[in-house]
């Protein structure tokens, strides 16, 4: 099983946070990037009503260019 999260970024507050996920229940904010995905890593078993061995979390990074 594949599971996509897409991530957000505050450029005011400096903060990472989920966009959309198909992980249900998943509302997760972090300072880094490293320290959302750990964060995702470990929130992510409680929500799923399934094991997740063998499952892939996919981050998708939401970029805005300047102009």
């Amino acid at each position: 099983m594949s599971y996509i999260v897409k991530v957000g970024f505050d450029a005011a507050e400096r903060r990472y946070f989920v966009l959309y996920s198909e992980i249900p229940g998943l509302n997760i904010e972090a300072d880094t990037f490293e320290a959302f995905v750990e964060a995702v890593q470990d929130a992510a078993p409680d929500l799923v009503a399934e094991p997740l061995e063998g499952s892939r979390i996919r981050f998708e990074r939401e970029v805005v260019l300047a102009a």
